[in-house]
């Protein structure tokens, strides 16, 4: 059951913040043990976004295993979303190396890592799996509402007490209009951040309890992905997963960590990601355009040969791995999943790490509600939890991996591909420098042609804000964009944003913050770091179907 104001949620036992698989994992996670022990507690969810999975994004090739923990014989569910994940199973799973704008080279299949291979793995969308989850969880009693944007972090003597919601009915200038809804405060008495990647709340809590400290920054990088519609005697299949190394990066001078995937979603369809790490030091780099230089390669377009683009989206990744998680609990507060920084720097995945932290945050509050102790130390259980876990095991093997690519820099593909298969002997913490002290004023100077434009892909997101609403999106000092422009003689962030919100024209940024994506790649990578971001009002964003 879907709420459309919160006067009957202001108390509950435990709410969860974000309605993405982490959350959603947990819900279920929480109300299966609740019940088993007779209890009734409350298990509230609340997600942004107008409709669960509208705001949910992946690459989205699935390590199922713990799904079998969270809900037993799933594969003999009746669902359209069941369905559609167990015909595409992965069966058949390559590396390419894409050797320049002309040549293709398949690596042989017994010299790729295993942390590359795919076989066995699933071929979903995210969005329809929150979908699903969100079923399975009303199903047990929880509770979910949308188009409620949590804003603050409400604390009281040291203790997480719940969050307060955004205003709603503002006017561009702040004020209230007609239809103005001041935001209310929900208290828990244990409150789970599953905000995603660069979750705002779980920043704000880390920020004020100093959650971080002692530990590397959290870097970043970003997947722009189209979801391609090919002809109806198209040849990809299902079930079939493509990881593309080298072009669009320099064959010489290899120094942006990335690459491309191409893999099933369908009957016809075939999503298409390009990831690049936002460490890269290129002030005029176009991440929307690097895609479709990719997909110009004869190898890419031989596969997408008449394709039509349907849908269009871009996430940020939490890549800091096992030394830039911070302390993920606080008196009456856990962090789970993107926010918690828990992904496969190898294996550039994150979703069954999501679940797994949602389930063993769920038994930590269970075990937390029947004492009735929601301290800091009483859900520290958690932390110990997932160390011991495949996850923690898993993070704690590649603990240095993404540090070895960053230190490589000039020949990062190269060497540092090289040394990722030494990184487990590196001893100690390698450090991290954040995304935005990598830009410099060099150029990649790409001459980008061919492709879909950027604003065309921006309306296959379904992207919408209310324009009478204030902007989301702020430029915190003027002066200082000129200074930029004039620093790296080109305006990076009309680059970098997927979304094409930044714009340089007649001496000034102009914003167009109705076109945002939400990947918030604006704030980590402004060299100048010179961009506000918060949440919009509920309901506003991307509207991902498929993706």
């Amino acid at each position: 059951m879907s709420h459309n104001n919160a006067s009957d949620l202001n108390k509950m036992d435990v709410l969860f913040v974000g309605a993405g698989p982490a959350s959603l994992a947990g819900a279920i996670r929480l109300k299966q043990l609740l019940k088993a022990k007779g209890r009734n507690d409350s298990v509230v969810v609340i997600e942004k976004a107008d409709k669960i999975g509208q705001h949910n994004l992946s690459g989205a090739v699935f390590e199922a295993d713990v799904l079998e923990e969270l809900v037993p014989g799933w594969q003999e569910d009746k669902s359209k979303f069941i369905a559609g994940m167990v015909k595409n199973k992965v069966v058949k799973d390559e590396v390419v190396f894409l050797l320049g704008n002309k040549l293709a080279i398949k690596v042989p299949h017994f010299i790729v890592p295993s942390y590359l291979k795919h076989h066995g793995d699933y071929l979903i969308s995210v969005s329809e799996m929150v979908n699903w989850l969100a079923q399975i969880a009303r199903s047990l009693g929880v509770e979910i509402y949308n188009g409620f944007v949590a804003r603050e972090v409400v604390m009281e003597d040291g203790v997480v007490t719940g969050v307060k919601l955004g205003d709603k009915g503002l006017d561009e200038k702040g004020q209230p209009q007609s239809n103005y809804v001041p935001g209310e405060m929900l208290k828990a008495r244990v409150t789970v951040l599953g905000d995603g990647s660069l979750g705002l709340l779980s920043e704000q809590l880390g920020d004020k309890l100093n959650l971080g400290k002692n530990r590397n920054p959290q870097i970043q990088s970003l997947g722009v992905k189209e979801v391609i519609r090919l002809p109806q005697d198209s040849k990809f299949g299902h079930g079939h997963v493509v990881d593309t190394m080298g072009f669009p990066n320099k064959f010489f001078t290899p120094d942006i960590f990335g690459g491309g995937t191409f893999y099933s979603m369908g009957d016809n369809d075939v999503a298409v990601t390009i990831n690049l790490a936002l460490d890269w030091k290129y002030c005029d780099l176009d991440p929307h355009q690097e895609l479709q230089l990719l997909k110009s390669h004869p190898f890419v377009a031989g596969i997408l040969n008449e394709g039509k683009v349907i849908s269009y989206g871009a996430k940020t990744i939490p890549e800091g791995g096992y030394y830039s998680i911070p302390e993920l609990v606080a008196n009456g507060a856990i962090i789970v999943g993107d926010a918690a920084g828990l992904l496969s720097t190898r294996k550039l995945k994150g979703l069954h790490y999501a679940i797994k932290s949602g389930m063993l945050a769920a038994e930590t509050i269970a075990g937390a509600l029947e004492k009735g102790d929601f301290s800091a130390q009483s859900l520290g259980k958690y932390t110990d939890l997932l160390q011991h876990s495949s996850v923690g095991h898993d993070l704690y093997g590649a603990r240095n991996y993404r540090q070895l690519f960053a230190r490589a820099r000039r020949f990062a593909m190269y060497l540092g591909t090289l040394n990722s298969f030494f990184h487990g002997m590196v001893r100690g913490r390698m450090k991290l420098k954040p995304d935005f002290q990598h830009t410099s004023t060099a150029k990649l100077a790409r001459k980008y042609c061919g492709g879909i434009d950027k604003l065309t892909d921006v309306s296959l997101s379904g992207t919408t804000h209310r324009e009478d609403e204030p902007s989301h999106i702020t430029i915190l000092n003027r002066a200082s964009c000129i200074s930029c422009v004039a620093k790296h003689r080109a305006a990076p962030c009309e680059a970098f944003c997927p979304g094409q919100v930044y714009r340089w024209d007649e001496g000034g940024i102009v914003l167009s913050p109705s076109n945002c994506l939400h990947c918030q790649t604006c704030r980590v990578k402004c060299p100048f770091q010179n961009i506000g971001w918060q949440l919009p009002e509920g309901g506003d964003g991307p509207k991902y179907k498929v993706m």
